[in-house]
């Protein structure tokens, strides 16, 4: 008897937030993930390019504020420059339509449900 075994593929995630505790609670959530790798962390908008070409992430999670940059149009130059699918992530609805509009492939409220978070990052990897 034949059996089929499927690899499961891992997802490189690389997160950026100007909150320092919640970067490190998410990377102790998504390790807990079989199939999540955190790749890279930053603070910081600013530099990210270089860092991520260095990482190669297959999903990017980005805050759309922060301290030394719009998240948004981090996102535009990470999708323009890179190619790399982009979950925005915010404690604000507000910012919903232009991130979307902008090249997110899904938007995600702080605070909400876990399980949300891992679907929206696997469909990004996914259909990248």
């Amino acid at each position: 008897m034949n059996t089929l075994i499927q690899e499961q593929r891992t997802i490189r995630i690389f997160l950026v937030d100007d909150n320092r505790f919640l970067l490190e609670s998410l990377v102790f959530l998504l390790k807990r993930q079989g199939d999540f790798e955190v790749v890279g962390v930053s603070l910081k908008g600013k530099g990210l390019l270089g860092q991520l070409e260095k990482a190669k992430p297959d999903v990017v999670l980005l805050d759309v504020r922060l301290e030394d940059s719009d998240g948004v149009v981090v996102l535009r130059n990470i999708r323009e420059k890179l190619g790399i699918p982009v979950v925005m992530m915010s404690a604000y609805e507000e910012y919903r339509k232009r991130a979307l509009e902008s090249g997110a492939s899904a938007y995600i409220v702080k605070g909400g449900d876990p399980f949300e978070l891992y679907r929206a990052l696997r469909r990004a990897a996914r259909f990248q």
